[in-house]
């Protein structure tokens, strides 16, 4: 009985460890700028050339775009000859979009994108048009604008 005891193996013994992690809240951009909109020219028969661009947000909660509504965002070729400039914005994410607005009043109050439950790589979709105001046309050449959108979390 005892040569049985000796060559008995020892039952197995564990030790657990708790494990933990924190995941920061993240907004971000996927690039630092959006890729360039190079708008047709404006005719008699394109009088309201459009175009888009597009860059992935990543968040991982509710958060509020805005935009620059300074005359930086207003397509100009000097202060004295500037054209209509109008912006609108589109998310992957149902609902968060905005109509045609001014560059004035573009985002002026925020949109709000919902965080949905898997998905935080959102498309957005910045557009523009532009058009000459018919009752003040203006010079020919090349009028340029720069649009900066700011995310931050939705309060």
């Amino acid at each position: 009985m005892a040569a049985d005891l000796a060559s008995a193996q020892p039952p197995p013994v564990s030790a657990s460890c708790s494990i933990s992690c924190t995941v920061a809240e993240i907004v971000e951009w996927s690039e630092a700028t959006f890729p360039p909109i190079e708008l047709a020219e404006i005719t008699a028969s394109n009088t309201q050339p459009t175009g888009t661009a597009s860059l992935v947000l990543y968040a991982n909660g509710d958060v509020k775009i805005t935009a620059d509504n300074s005359n930086k965002a207003e397509l100009a070729k000097d202060a004295n000859h500037k054209l209509v400039t109008e912006y609108r914005l589109q998310c992957d994410t149902g609902g968060a979009a905005t109509s045609w607005s001014d560059y004035a009043s573009f985002l002026s109050d925020g949109l709000i994108v919902p965080h949905a439950a898997g998905n935080r790589a959102i498309e957005v979709n910045l557009s523009v048009r532009a058009s000459n105001d018919r009752s003040q046309p203006q010079d020919a050449g090349t009028y340029t604008a720069e649009q900066t959108l700011t995310v931050c979390w939705a309060s």
